[in-house]
Protein backbone atom coordinates (compact mmCIF):
# COMPACT_ATOMS: atom_id res chain seq x y z
CA UNK A 1 0.00 0.00 0.00
CA UNK A 2 1.64 3.03 -1.25
CA UNK A 3 1.03 6.09 2.00
CA UNK A 4 -0.76 9.51 0.53
CA UNK A 5 0.94 12.32 1.51
CA UNK A 6 -1.34 14.57 3.46
CA UNK A 7 -1.36 17.99 5.23
CA UNK A 8 -4.52 20.26 6.68
CA UNK A 9 -4.94 23.53 6.43
CA UNK A 10 -7.34 25.00 9.14
CA UNK A 11 -6.85 23.27 13.02
CA UNK A 12 -9.91 24.97 14.55
CA UNK A 13 -12.66 21.70 15.60
CA UNK A 14 -13.17 19.87 12.50
CA UNK A 15 -9.40 20.01 11.33
CA UNK A 16 -8.20 19.30 14.84
CA UNK A 17 -10.25 15.71 14.75
CA UNK A 18 -8.75 14.98 10.63
CA UNK A 19 -5.55 15.68 12.29
CA UNK A 20 -5.96 13.05 14.91
CA UNK A 21 -6.96 10.42 12.57
CA UNK A 22 -4.95 11.16 9.97
CA UNK A 23 -1.71 10.60 11.79
CA UNK A 24 -3.18 7.34 13.11
CA UNK A 25 -3.87 6.25 9.61
CA UNK A 26 -1.68 3.61 7.92
CA UNK A 27 -3.23 4.73 4.66
CA UNK A 28 -1.61 8.77 5.10
CA UNK A 29 1.62 9.84 5.49
CA UNK A 30 0.73 13.73 7.42
CA UNK A 31 2.89 15.88 6.44
CA UNK A 32 2.53 18.93 8.62
CA UNK A 33 -0.46 21.21 8.91
CA UNK A 34 -1.23 25.02 8.41
CA UNK A 35 -3.32 27.73 10.25
CA UNK A 36 -3.33 31.14 10.41
CA UNK A 37 -3.27 30.58 14.38
CA UNK A 38 -0.15 29.64 14.63
CA UNK A 39 -0.12 28.67 17.94
CA UNK A 40 -2.85 26.38 17.96
CA UNK A 41 -1.51 25.35 14.71
CA UNK A 42 1.91 24.41 16.54
CA UNK A 43 0.12 23.07 19.56
CA UNK A 44 -1.48 20.33 17.53
CA UNK A 45 1.40 19.96 15.46
CA UNK A 46 3.74 18.85 18.15
CA UNK A 47 1.22 16.51 19.93
CA UNK A 48 1.18 14.74 16.22
CA UNK A 49 5.28 14.66 15.41
CA UNK A 50 4.89 17.09 12.67
CA UNK A 51 5.92 20.47 11.42
CA UNK A 52 3.51 23.61 11.31
CA UNK A 53 4.19 25.60 8.12
CA UNK A 54 4.26 29.66 7.87
CA UNK A 55 1.89 29.47 4.43
CA UNK A 56 -0.47 27.47 2.68
CA UNK A 57 1.84 27.32 -0.31
CA UNK A 58 4.74 25.96 1.66
CA UNK A 59 2.72 23.16 2.82
CA UNK A 60 1.15 22.57 0.01
CA UNK A 61 4.56 22.22 -1.91
CA UNK A 62 5.08 18.84 0.16
CA UNK A 63 2.14 17.22 0.06
CA UNK A 64 0.03 14.96 -2.60
CA UNK A 65 -3.64 16.00 -0.76
CA UNK A 66 -5.06 17.96 1.37
CA UNK A 67 -7.58 18.64 4.21
CA UNK A 68 -9.34 22.32 3.80
CA UNK A 69 -10.80 22.66 6.87
CA UNK A 70 -10.77 26.61 7.21
CA UNK A 71 -13.83 28.76 7.44
CA UNK A 72 -15.93 28.45 4.99
CA UNK A 73 -15.20 32.08 3.56
CA UNK A 74 -11.78 30.90 2.95
CA UNK A 75 -12.64 27.64 1.15
CA UNK A 76 -12.58 29.40 -2.32
CA UNK A 77 -9.05 31.19 -2.01
CA UNK A 78 -7.72 27.94 -0.19
CA UNK A 79 -9.56 25.50 -2.74
CA UNK A 80 -8.21 27.30 -6.23
CA UNK A 81 -4.45 27.61 -5.29
CA UNK A 82 -4.43 23.95 -3.70
CA UNK A 83 -5.79 23.31 -7.49
CA UNK A 84 -3.08 25.30 -8.77
CA UNK A 85 -0.76 23.37 -6.87
CA UNK A 86 -2.38 20.08 -8.13
CA UNK A 87 -3.45 18.75 -4.83
CA UNK A 88 -5.79 16.50 -4.14
CA UNK A 89 -8.65 18.29 -1.52
CA UNK A 90 -10.67 17.18 0.87
CA UNK A 91 -12.62 20.34 1.39
CA UNK A 92 -15.09 20.89 4.61
CA UNK A 93 -18.74 21.66 3.98
CA UNK A 94 -19.98 23.69 2.13
CA UNK A 95 -17.74 23.84 -0.29
CA UNK A 96 -18.31 27.75 -0.60
CA UNK A 97 -20.18 30.39 0.06
CA UNK A 98 -21.62 30.74 -2.96
CA UNK A 99 -22.73 28.04 -5.58
CA UNK A 100 -20.97 30.43 -7.87
CA UNK A 101 -17.57 29.78 -6.25
CA UNK A 102 -18.09 26.58 -5.19
CA UNK A 103 -18.43 25.43 -9.76
CA UNK A 104 -15.49 27.68 -9.72
CA UNK A 105 -13.48 25.24 -7.01
CA UNK A 106 -14.69 22.21 -8.77
CA UNK A 107 -14.14 23.07 -12.41
CA UNK A 108 -10.62 24.18 -10.97
CA UNK A 109 -10.12 20.29 -9.86
CA UNK A 110 -11.32 18.86 -12.58
CA UNK A 111 -9.00 21.05 -15.33
CA UNK A 112 -5.72 19.96 -13.54
CA UNK A 113 -7.02 16.42 -12.88
CA UNK A 114 -6.94 16.00 -9.40
CA UNK A 115 -9.90 14.76 -7.37
CA UNK A 116 -12.18 17.16 -5.00
CA UNK A 117 -13.97 15.71 -2.13
CA UNK A 118 -16.39 17.73 0.38
CA UNK A 119 -16.91 16.98 3.53
CA UNK A 120 -20.70 15.61 3.42
CA UNK A 121 -19.42 13.57 6.44
CA UNK A 122 -22.96 12.57 7.24
CA UNK A 123 -22.62 10.18 3.75
CA UNK A 124 -20.47 7.87 5.77
CA UNK A 125 -23.02 7.50 8.48
CA UNK A 126 -23.61 3.22 7.69
CA UNK A 127 -27.34 3.94 8.22
CA UNK A 128 -27.11 6.23 5.25
CA UNK A 129 -25.06 3.32 3.12
CA UNK A 130 -27.50 0.96 4.38
CA UNK A 131 -30.95 2.85 3.14
CA UNK A 132 -28.86 3.97 -0.45
CA UNK A 133 -29.02 -0.29 -0.36
CA UNK A 134 -32.05 -0.77 0.54
CA UNK A 135 -34.51 2.38 -0.88
CA UNK A 136 -35.48 2.29 -4.74
CA UNK A 137 -36.52 6.33 -4.87
CA UNK A 138 -38.70 5.88 -7.15
CA UNK A 139 -40.91 4.15 -4.87
CA UNK A 140 -40.36 6.97 -1.94
CA UNK A 141 -43.62 9.25 -1.65
CA UNK A 142 -42.75 11.08 1.35
CA UNK A 143 -39.42 11.77 3.71
CA UNK A 144 -39.06 13.27 6.89
CA UNK A 145 -35.48 14.76 8.08
CA UNK A 146 -35.24 15.81 12.10
CA UNK A 147 -31.89 17.34 12.78
CA UNK A 148 -31.74 19.44 15.91
CA UNK A 149 -29.35 20.06 18.52
CA UNK A 150 -29.06 22.32 21.41
CA UNK A 151 -27.95 26.30 21.72
CA UNK A 152 -24.38 26.88 21.88
CA UNK A 153 -23.23 23.44 21.52
CA UNK A 154 -19.20 23.10 21.41
CA UNK A 155 -18.52 23.72 18.05
CA UNK A 156 -21.93 25.05 16.47
CA UNK A 157 -22.12 27.55 14.21
CA UNK A 158 -23.79 30.73 15.23
CA UNK A 159 -23.07 33.68 12.97
CA UNK A 160 -24.68 31.61 10.03
CA UNK A 161 -28.48 30.48 8.67
CA UNK A 162 -29.51 27.03 10.26
CA UNK A 163 -29.78 26.45 6.98
CA UNK A 164 -26.01 26.62 5.97
CA UNK A 165 -25.34 25.04 9.59
CA UNK A 166 -27.50 21.99 9.94
CA UNK A 167 -29.63 21.32 7.23
CA UNK A 168 -26.80 21.29 4.13
CA UNK A 169 -26.82 17.55 5.71
CA UNK A 170 -30.02 16.29 5.39
CA UNK A 171 -30.08 18.39 1.76
CA UNK A 172 -27.26 16.51 0.15
CA UNK A 173 -28.41 13.28 1.92
CA UNK A 174 -32.21 13.58 0.70
CA UNK A 175 -30.84 13.83 -2.84
CA UNK A 176 -28.58 11.18 -2.10
CA UNK A 177 -30.94 8.87 -1.51
CA UNK A 178 -33.26 10.07 -4.08
CA UNK A 179 -31.05 9.76 -7.20
CA UNK A 180 -31.84 10.02 -10.03
CA UNK A 181 -35.03 12.17 -9.04
CA UNK A 182 -35.09 15.76 -9.44
CA UNK A 183 -36.19 18.31 -7.04
CA UNK A 184 -38.79 20.72 -8.83
CA UNK A 185 -40.36 23.17 -6.01
CA UNK A 186 -39.03 24.47 -2.91
CA UNK A 187 -40.65 26.49 0.17
CA UNK A 188 -39.27 27.21 3.68
CA UNK A 189 -39.94 28.88 6.73
CA UNK A 190 -37.89 29.94 9.23
CA UNK A 191 -37.08 32.12 12.69
CA UNK A 192 -34.54 33.43 14.41
CA UNK A 193 -34.69 33.09 17.99
CA UNK A 194 -31.54 33.22 19.98
CA UNK A 195 -29.42 34.56 17.38
CA UNK A 196 -29.14 37.42 14.59
CA UNK A 197 -29.66 34.45 11.94
CA UNK A 198 -32.62 31.67 11.66
CA UNK A 199 -32.24 28.93 14.78
CA UNK A 200 -35.47 27.11 12.80
CA UNK A 201 -36.07 26.30 9.55
CA UNK A 202 -38.56 23.71 7.96
CA UNK A 203 -38.29 22.99 4.44
CA UNK A 204 -40.42 21.42 1.65
CA UNK A 205 -39.09 19.68 -1.67
CA UNK A 206 -41.08 17.98 -4.24
CA UNK A 207 -39.43 15.79 -7.05
CA UNK A 208 -40.47 15.09 -9.98
CA UNK A 209 -41.68 12.22 -9.00
CA UNK A 210 -44.42 13.42 -7.26
CA UNK A 211 -42.60 12.42 -3.63
CA UNK A 212 -42.32 15.10 -1.37
CA UNK A 213 -39.74 15.80 1.35
CA UNK A 214 -40.13 17.97 4.94
CA UNK A 215 -36.95 19.12 6.84
CA UNK A 216 -36.50 20.37 9.52
CA UNK A 217 -33.40 22.02 11.70
CA UNK A 218 -33.04 23.81 14.89
CA UNK A 219 -30.21 24.55 17.12
CA UNK A 220 -32.40 25.50 19.57
CA UNK A 221 -34.03 22.07 20.77
CA UNK A 222 -34.26 20.79 24.21
CA UNK A 223 -32.83 17.65 23.05
CA UNK A 224 -30.89 16.56 19.98
CA UNK A 225 -31.86 14.06 17.43
CA UNK A 226 -30.86 13.31 13.81
CA UNK A 227 -33.36 10.76 12.29
CA UNK A 228 -34.73 10.20 8.62
CA UNK A 229 -38.10 9.00 7.99
CA UNK A 230 -38.73 7.52 4.29
CA UNK A 231 -42.06 6.55 3.63
CA UNK A 232 -42.79 3.62 1.18
CA UNK A 233 -45.75 1.94 -0.38
CA UNK A 234 -46.00 -1.02 1.93
CA UNK A 235 -43.58 0.33 4.54
CA UNK A 236 -41.99 3.06 6.49
CA UNK A 237 -38.22 3.18 7.90
CA UNK A 238 -37.06 4.81 10.59
CA UNK A 239 -33.15 6.04 10.46
CA UNK A 240 -32.13 7.23 13.73
CA UNK A 241 -28.22 8.72 12.91
CA UNK A 242 -27.51 9.28 15.74
CA UNK A 243 -27.65 5.34 17.43
CA UNK A 244 -26.85 4.06 13.79
CA UNK A 245 -30.47 2.06 14.03
CA UNK A 246 -32.77 0.51 11.56
CA UNK A 247 -36.56 0.40 11.72
CA UNK A 248 -38.56 -0.69 9.39
CA UNK A 249 -42.58 -0.76 10.06
CA UNK A 250 -43.92 -3.05 7.19
CA UNK A 251 -47.87 -3.47 6.72
CA UNK A 252 -48.37 -7.28 6.82
CA UNK A 253 -52.07 -8.12 7.38
CA UNK A 254 -51.69 -11.71 9.42
CA UNK A 255 -54.59 -13.54 11.43
CA UNK A 256 -53.12 -14.34 14.88
CA UNK A 257 -55.00 -16.32 17.58
CA UNK A 258 -58.04 -15.54 19.44
CA UNK A 259 -59.51 -13.78 15.87
CA UNK A 260 -57.27 -10.86 16.10
CA UNK A 261 -55.36 -9.85 13.18
CA UNK A 262 -51.84 -8.12 12.71
CA UNK A 263 -51.74 -5.41 10.29
CA UNK A 264 -48.13 -4.65 10.86
CA UNK A 265 -44.63 -5.92 11.56
CA UNK A 266 -42.01 -4.20 12.93
CA UNK A 267 -38.49 -5.29 11.68
CA UNK A 268 -35.19 -3.94 14.04
CA UNK A 269 -32.27 -4.19 11.78
CA UNK A 270 -28.71 -4.60 12.48
CA UNK A 271 -26.43 -2.04 11.27
CA UNK A 272 -22.88 -1.85 12.21
CA UNK A 273 -21.34 0.60 13.75
CA UNK A 274 -18.41 2.71 11.99
CA UNK A 275 -16.07 5.55 12.41
CA UNK A 276 -17.85 8.33 9.41
CA UNK A 277 -14.59 10.52 9.52
CA UNK A 278 -12.41 7.36 9.02
CA UNK A 279 -14.75 6.30 6.61
CA UNK A 280 -15.14 9.57 4.91
CA UNK A 281 -10.39 9.15 4.55
CA UNK A 282 -10.64 6.23 3.18
CA UNK A 283 -12.92 7.13 0.53
CA UNK A 284 -10.43 10.44 -0.41
CA UNK A 285 -7.99 8.20 -0.21
CA UNK A 286 -9.38 5.30 -2.73
CA UNK A 287 -10.57 8.26 -4.71
CA UNK A 288 -7.06 9.32 -5.72
CA UNK A 289 -5.16 6.32 -5.20
CA UNK A 290 -7.68 4.23 -7.45
CA UNK A 291 -9.12 6.95 -9.82
CA UNK A 292 -12.56 6.80 -8.79
CA UNK A 293 -15.78 9.49 -7.96
CA UNK A 294 -15.61 10.70 -4.63
CA UNK A 295 -18.60 9.54 -2.29
CA UNK A 296 -19.33 13.20 -2.17
CA UNK A 297 -17.57 15.31 -5.00
CA UNK A 298 -18.01 18.76 -6.51
CA UNK A 299 -21.17 18.09 -8.18
CA UNK A 300 -23.26 17.39 -5.05
CA UNK A 301 -21.32 20.15 -3.32
CA UNK A 302 -22.56 22.43 -5.62
CA UNK A 303 -26.05 20.78 -5.74
CA UNK A 304 -26.69 21.23 -2.15
CA UNK A 305 -25.54 24.96 -2.16
CA UNK A 306 -28.01 26.16 -5.14
CA UNK A 307 -30.65 24.25 -3.18
CA UNK A 308 -29.88 26.08 -0.01
CA UNK A 309 -29.75 29.85 -2.33
CA UNK A 310 -33.05 28.91 -3.76
CA UNK A 311 -34.71 28.25 -0.31
CA UNK A 312 -33.43 31.53 1.10
CA UNK A 313 -34.28 33.42 -2.07
CA UNK A 314 -37.71 32.29 -3.35
CA UNK A 315 -40.66 30.19 -2.43
CA UNK A 316 -42.22 27.85 -4.27
CA UNK A 317 -40.10 27.82 -7.64
CA UNK A 318 -36.41 26.66 -8.32
CA UNK A 319 -34.15 28.25 -10.22
CA UNK A 320 -33.88 24.78 -12.83
CA UNK A 321 -34.48 21.39 -11.37
CA UNK A 322 -31.79 19.57 -9.40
Amino acid sequence: MKKLKIGVIGTGHMGSNHVRALSQAEEFDLVGLYDVDAVQAGRLAGQCGVPAYSSPEELLLRVEAVVIAAPSSLHREIGLLAAEHGVHALIEKPLAMTSTDAGEIAEAFRAKGCKLAVGHIERFNPVISALKKMVDSKSVFRIEAYRCSFFGNSGRITDSDVIWDLMIHDIDLVCHLMEPCRITGIHKMSENVRSDCADFATMFLEFDTGAHVILNASRVSQETERFLRIYLPDSCIHADLLSHSLEILEHEETDIRGGCRQESVLRKVFVPRGDQLRAEQLDFYRAVRENVPAGADGAAAVRAIRICEDALDICGEVSQTW
